[in-house]
């Protein structure tokens, strides 16, 4: 899964790949990541949600899929504001970074979870975790955004929460 913005349809996904390992160990090591192609065929999307979802081939060569475990997307639990909630991410498509610190939820508007967690252009698509290590949104943009009906703004980033992307997907 990822942004609507980043793969819009099943043309662009089946020229598309994930990479899994692209990190640094403990030493600041750069591992060795894993190159998988993504599908067309299967792919969904929805722009008012800005989330889209393609299959991954598995390379013989590569480790399994499920050798990378799995993420759970969390449909009712959500945190509140003023809680935290944490991102993995790979801002200007680098190494793997998780923002740990100043990631406060400062909105819940619509189908939207605002937060200050500090992010970078590169990383849309990122999930945002709450403190169970719950998928709870998933991360889209950033910017002086609308926190309420009333049309106040603040300077934040925000994702589509994942209770609304699942609730999409059982229509």
């Amino acid at each position: 899964m990822t942004n609507h913005h980043v793969l819009s349809g099943p043309d662009i996904a089946a020229q598309s790949y994930v990479e899994f390992n692209f990190q640094e160990d403990s030493f600041g090591i750069l591992q060795e990541p894993f190159r998988y192609r993504l599908l067309g065929e299967g792919f969904q999307t929805n722009v008012d949600l800005d989330f889209s979802i393609a299959r991954i081939e598995q390379e013989n060569a590569f480790p399994s899929l499920e050798s990378w475990g799995t993420l759970t997307l969390s449909a009712d639990s959500f945190p509140g504001i003023g809680e935290h909630v944490t991102i993995i991410q790979h801002p200007g498509g680098g190494a793997k970074q998780i923002a740990l610190t100043a990631n406060q939820v400062v909105s819940i508007f619509e189908h939207r979870l605002q937060y200050t967690t500090d992010t970078l252009p590169g990383s849309s698509g990122s999930p945002v975790f709450n403190d169970d290590w719950k998928v709870v949104a998933l991360h889209h943009a950033g910017g002086n955004l609308v926190t309420n009906q009333r049309g106040d703004r603040m300077f934040a980033n925000e994702g589509i929460l994942s209770a609304k992307i699942l609730e999409r997907l059982k229509q």
